[in-house]
């Protein structure tokens, strides 16, 4: 997929360091902290590039990090892993969004909301169906 002109212009934006420590993307980064790299028309996340030109294509997989350094490229600290796998990384790791109550964006009711229906039901008097 990559020519070796791509191969050769990816590794100078690397800070290639000892092979147990992360090697950092020096290039331009997305806001979600990956490294960016464009080729053919494409941007593609920098951690992705440097396993396909290390290891292979990934095949439909996500490229994962043992280290959690988004801008990491040492394909020593990346490995292949289903959409569960990534979920399941990211959740071990303390990254997982938890979104409640209004915040959540499938929220009908406020806080406001649903604390006034609740003292409403308390109170008595009106049945769960006049509520609704």
């Amino acid at each position: 997929m990559y020519t070796p002109k791509d191969a050769t212009r990816f590794w100078s934006k690397v800070d290639r360091r000892n092979p147990d420590e992360c090697w950092y993307w020096q290039a331009g980064k997305n806001s979600d902290g990956y490294g960016s790299f464009s080729v053919k028309h494409k941007t593609l996340k920098s951690h992705k590039v440097a396993y396909t030109l290390s290891k292979g294509e990934p095949n439909g997989l996500h490229v994962l990090h043992t280290c959690d350094n988004r801008a990491c490229c040492n394909p020593a600290h990346l490995f292949l892993g289903t959409n569960k796998d990534n979920v399941a990384d990211r959740e071990s790791k303390g990254r997982g969004v938890r979104l409640k109550g209004s915040s959540h964006g499938m929220s009908k009711l406020s806080f406001e909301q649903v604390k006034e229906i609740r003292e409403r039901y308390k109170a008595g008097g009106i049945s769960q169906q006049k509520l609704a």
